[in-house]
């Protein structure tokens, strides 16, 4: 995924396994610091980052993206923990 370009074919191609996989996803949105998220199912939400990230490691399937959630879920506690606890 060397350019913009390929990178956005890449994203189509997650996003429609995902619906063959019986996945609901949203729209792209942007969020405020310009990261492209979808939402996934009902409890879900991706950044593209992500998704390509399921994509290359063949992950592109309900429990592929609840352990990619939860992963980033805890890595982001772990980070605000650390963050706290250095001020």
């Amino acid at each position: 995924m060397s350019n913009y370009a390929e990178r956005a074919n890449d994203i189509v191609r997650a996003v429609q396994l995902l619906r063959q996989h019986g996945m609901a996803v949203g729209f792209p949105m942007q969020t405020a610091d310009g990261q492209v998220i979808f939402s996934v199912g009902k409890d879900f939400t991706l950044t593209a980052d992500q998704i390509l990230e399921l994509l290359k490691h063949g992950e592109l399937h309900t429990e592929g993206v609840r352990r990619s959630v939860e992963a980033h879920a805890a890595t982001s506690r772990r980070r605000r923990a650390a963050f706290f606890l250095t001020e």
